[in-house]
C-alpha cells in the first residue's frame, strides 16, 4: 500500500468517526428532547385533568343552579292560588268552609256569589246540581287510587296507570277540590261527569254567564298541555268576579292568565332536574348533558 493510500485510508476513517459522533450526538440530544417532552406532557396532564373536571363540575352545577332559580311570580290572593300538577296546596292551607246542600261545602268567602248564581239560573229555568265540592286530602287520595287500580284493569303498566289517572283525577295534593274553590256541575236532563255534559242547558248556560259571578270553566277542550287535566265541562273554579271577567273575555286558562308554566313544560323540567340530580349524585357531581349528536 502507497504512502498516498494510508493517508486516504486515515481520512476516510476520520470521517467515518466523525459521523458516528455526530451521529451518537445527535440520538443522545434526540432521546433528551424526547424524554423532556414526555415529562412536560405528563405534567399539563396532571396540571390540566383536574382543571377540565373541575370546570365540567361547575357547569354542571351551574345548569342545577339555573333549574333551581325557576321562578314564577304568582299572586298570593286567596282566589288566584294556583293548584295543579306542579303547583301543590301549600302545606299550610288552611279554609274555612260554608255548606251549600246536600253535604257539599265551598269557601265561605265565594258562597254569596255561588248562590247568586243558581238562583239566577233557576230563574230562567235551568236546573244545575253540584255532585262535588270540597275534598279533603283522604277523599282525593281514595278516588286517585281507585283510577289508578282502573287503568290497571284495562291493562295499562302501573306507571301509565299512574300517568294517565293524573289526567283524570288530580293527584292528592294537587287538586283544586281541596281549595274549596271548586265544584263539579250537572244539569238536571244529564247527570253524567262526561263530554256529553256540554251539551246540556246547564253547562251552557254556565258557560255563558258563570263568569259574571266569578267562577270560570277550569279546564277547557284543548288546553291539557297547558292545564295538565282533560277536558272538564263539569268542572268550574271559583277566581272572583273581576279576574273571571278577564280570564273569560281573554279566552285564557287559569295558568296562563297567571303568567305560570304550562303543566306539560314544568312536568318535563323537572324530570330533566331529577334526572340530572341523579346522575350527578351517581358520578360524584361531574355529570352534564351530553351534546346532542347531529
Amino acid at each position: 500500500m502507497t504512502r498516498r493510500q494510508k493517508k486516504r485510508m486515515l481520512a476516510l476513517a476520520g470521517s467515518l468517526t466523525s459521523i458516528i459522533c455526530v451521529g451518537m450526538l445527535i440520538g443522545t440530544v434526540y432521546a433528551q428532547t424526547l424524554e423532556q417532552e414526555q415529562q412536560e406532557e405528563a405534567v399539563v396532564q396532571e396540571i390540566v385533568l383536574p382543571d377540565v373536571l373541575e370546570e365540567e363540575t361547575k357547569q354542571s352545577t351551574e345548569e342545577l343552579n339555573a333549574e333551581d332559580e325557576y321562578e314564577e311570580n304568582l299572586p298570593d290572593d286567596w282566589n288566584l292560588i294556583l293548584v295543579n300538577r306542579t303547583h301543590p296546596i301549600p302545606e299550610d292551607y288552611e279554609v274555612e268552609l260554608k255548606p251549600i246542600g246536600s253535604g257539599h261545602q265551598i269557601d265561605a268567602r265565594a258562597y254569596d256569589d255561588f248562590r247568586a248564581m243558581i238562583q239566577a239560573a233557576k230563574s230562567e229555568g235551568i236546573y244545575i246540581y253540584v255532585t262535588s265540592s270540597y275534598r279533603d286530602l283522604d277523599k282525593q287520595t281514595d278516588l286517585y287510587n281507585k283510577k289508578v287500580e282502573s287503568y290497571v284493569m284495562q291493562g295499562y303498566s302501573y306507571e301509565n296507570a299512574k300517568e294517565q289517572a293524573g289526567q283524570v283525577v288530580a293527584v292528592p295534593g294537587t287538586s283544586e277540590h281541596h281549595l274549596g274553590l271548586a265544584l263539579d256541575f250537572v244539569s238536571s236532563e244529564y247527570r253524567k261527569l262526561d263530554e256529553k255534559q256540554e251539551n246540556t242547558k246547564g253547562f251552557q248556560w254556565l258557560e255563558e254567564h258563570s263568569w259574571e259571578y266569578g267562577f270560570i270553566l277550569r279546564y277547557p277542550n284543548g288546553e291539557t298541555d297547558i292545564t295538565g287535566i282533560i277536558y272538564e265541562p263539569w268542572h268550574f273554579r271559583y277566581v272572583g268576579l273581576e279576574a273571571a271577567k278577564e280570564i273569560t273575555e281573554s279566552g285564557l286558562t287559569l295558568e296562563e292568565y297567571l303568567g305560570a308554566e304550562p303543566v306539560s313544560e314544568g312536568l318535563a323540567r323537572m324530570e330533566e332536574q331529577e334526572d340530572l340530580e341523579s346522575r350527578q349524585k351517581e358520578t360524584g357531581g361531574r355529570y352534564t348533558y351530553d351534546t346532542e349528536e347531529e
